[in-house]
């Protein structure tokens, strides 16, 4: 069986095929999922766009980032702006993988694991979805609706995410099978700022790989939220999100292990 792959070479010539086939930007898990026996018709490459937009961008506090743009080239242009998702990005996949692979399409691949998605909750990013009949927002929260599936239409993809820059401390941790190049057992991202007496506001936590989609932590938020991290209040936190969250048992670990992993990474993030 053949493939056709089709490069438009402009926005307007992608809205014009858009639908008429798959819509790729790296490939990487379509590569994959094809040796497994996945076939399509016709392949549209969305990263050949004379217009499309630069990697990186700063307006006002925000960093627009261009969703078909390498991986490589993203965390290259942030400059460590965004810790939690430079954090990420080096942990996710090879040189040669974050060479080739886009935030559109892990996040269009809508993995609970996929290690993108964390970081952008917690950051309260927004994704820029285009199409033929034109584009609109939606934040990343509400992109994925279960594994492999999102909001997104067979003629749109992700053009760009708009992420608000940190005011105060954020990070990603993750526990694969061995320190990089592994699907995430569990993964967790962090956004709050530290005040003056050592009390935590606008907390915000993330988890990947223990619920259908990557989800916040509401109920630990509210135990860190307006709180010094001592030990204690730490602990707490720790157990009300293992008592939040409902993994499921597969190859990489059981839903047991994830729910003590994941308050073990929450330990792990405050050093306690």
């Amino acid at each position: 069986m053949t493939c056709e792959l089709l490069v438009p070479r402009s926005l307007t010539e992608l809205r014009q095929v858009a639908g008429s086939g798959r819509l790729i930007a790296g490939g990487t898990d379509l590569l994959v999922q094809m040796r497994a026996g996945r076939h399509e018709d016709r392949l549209i490459d969305l990263t050949n766009l004379i217009d499309h937009p630069p990697p990186v961008a700063l307006d006002d506090g925000v960093v627009e980032i261009s969703a078909m743009a390498p991986i490589a080239t993203v965390v290259r242009e942030i400059q460590g702006r965004l810790p939690a998702l430079t954090a990420a990005a080096r942990l996710f996949g090879s040189l040669q993988i974050r060479n080739r692979a886009t935030l559109g399409g892990n996040l269009a691949n809508a993995s609970p694991a996929g290690d993108m998605f964390p970081p952008l909750i917690v950051a309260g990013a927004d994704a820029i979805i285009d199409g033929p009949t034109g584009s609109r927002v939606i934040p990343v929260t509400e992109l994925a609706t279960g594994p492999g599936r999102t909001v997104l239409t067979t003629d749109e993809w992700i053009a760009k995410l708009r992420v608000p820059l940190p005011t105060g401390e954020e990070g990603f941790i993750k526990l694969g099978g061995r320190a990089a190049m592994a699907i995430s057992i569990v993964s967790l991202a962090w956004r709050w700022t530290r005040q003056g007496d050592g009390t935590l506001t606008d907390v915000r936590l993330a988890l990947g790989a223990v619920a259908p989609t990557a989800i916040r932590s509401p109920q630990a938020e509210a135990v860190l939220e307006g709180r010094r991290p001592t030990a204690d209040v730490v602990a707490e936190a720790a157990d009300a999100m293992r008592a939040s969250i409902t993994p499921i048992d597969d190859l990489r670990g059981s839903a047991w292990y994830r729910r003590q992993v994941a308050g073990d990474l929450l330990h792990q993030a405050f050093g306690t």
